[in-house]
């Protein structure tokens, strides 16, 4: 017989387990071939390792110095297939693409834009939807990495067990108007003062767009009048600029057309979280900080790019956007 690995777990478990018949037991063999597998390696290693008696066993002279060099070997050897595989795993993981997403937006370029930053060396592959839905599933099954989307208030987005989300800040909406709409000369718009007024949306979807313009519009004190519904961003300017309705729009898009303006709303809280999520078996907790920390940064870097939403933020916007109420 030729002396093989798996022999010195054999002699450790016998002597951990201090008896053939417990030793037989962990693995998981019959009392009469523990016993006789451990008289062979005896035999191959020169004599007996073990005195033998009614309590048990315990290693003689010689074989507590063989048990000795047996659990560094053991020792060592799992070491080695534990550097080995997190190796295979890290290796694995660069070759493989990082697969970001995002819904459509700003937000995408900008976590584009960091991960080019921090992982050069990986190929990126780029996957930006309109439905929020789509991109959380497939954050959820496991056909992208890493993502950023928006979250309404009261209308949670539901993700697979594997990812994790951290919001990166609380986003205002502002309100467009045409721009010789009666509210445009002012510096700011309540929400209740577009009572009267027709509003031009995005189609409802599983974000609860729709929804929460209700609620939010109903704690003003109305219910409003989605007149008109497109994807379209170009149709719904001509809309607003040509006095049929009112538009929301985040402030970091440049959406101001000929004949429109852009206004902060106050009062009524009307907002969405915006979130990066990171699927926790492909992305590395190191990465996934460092990517919301250039995100956040590069955001507020675009945030004195905007200034209507600059004047906003330094007028005790930020506080809330980047309170902790976050």
């Amino acid at each position: 017989m030729h002396l093989e690995f798996r022999h010195l777990r054999i002699l450790l478990t016998v002597a951990e387990a201090g008896s053939i018949r417990k030793a037989a037991a962990r693995l998981q063999l019959s009392q009469p071939a523990t016993s006789a597998q451990l008289k062979r390696i005896e035999h191959e290693l020169g004599g007996p390792l073990f005195i033998r008696s009614a309590d048990g066993v315990k290693p003689n002279e010689n074989g507590q110095y063989v048990l000795r060099c047996a659990r560094d070997l053991v020792i060592g050897f799992d070491r080695l297939r534990e550097y080995a595989r997190s190796a295979a795993e890290a290796d694995r993981r660069t070759a493989a693409p990082l697969r970001a997403g995002g819904t459509a937006g700003p937000l995408v370029s900008l976590l584009v834009s960091a991960l080019f930053e921090l992982v050069p060396e990986r190929r990126l592959t780029i996957d930006a939807r309109r439905s929020v839905h789509t991109l959380v599933r497939s954050l959820s099954l496991s056909k992208c990495d890493i993502a950023v989307f928006g979250e309404f208030p009261g209308f949670p987005l539901p993700v697979g067990e594997s990812v994790v989300t951290r919001t990166l800040l609380r986003e205002p909406v502002f309100v467009l108007l045409a721009e010789d709409h009666p509210l445009a000369g002012q510096e700011t718009v309540a929400l209740h003062e577009l009572a009267d007024e027709d509003w031009v949306m995005p189609e409802a979807d599983e974000s609860g767009v729709h929804a929460y313009l209700h609620l939010t519009c109903r704690s003003a004190g109305f219910t409003p009048r989605i007149a008109h519904v497109t994807p379209d961003l170009a149709v719904a300017r001509i809309l607003v600029a040509g006095r049929r309705a009112v538009c929301g729009v985040w402030p970091t898009a440049e959406v101001s057309a000929q004949g429109t303006v852009q206004r902060p709303l106050v009062d009524i809280p009307f907002h969405r979280r915006l979130l990066l999520a990171w699927n926790t078996e492909s992305v590395p907790p190191e990465l996934a900080d460092a990517a919301c920390e250039r995100v956040l940064a590069a955001y507020v870097s675009l945030v004195r790019q905007r200034p209507r939403y600059l004047a906003w933020w330094e007028g005790g916007g930020a506080e809330f956007a980047l309170g902790d109420g976050r």
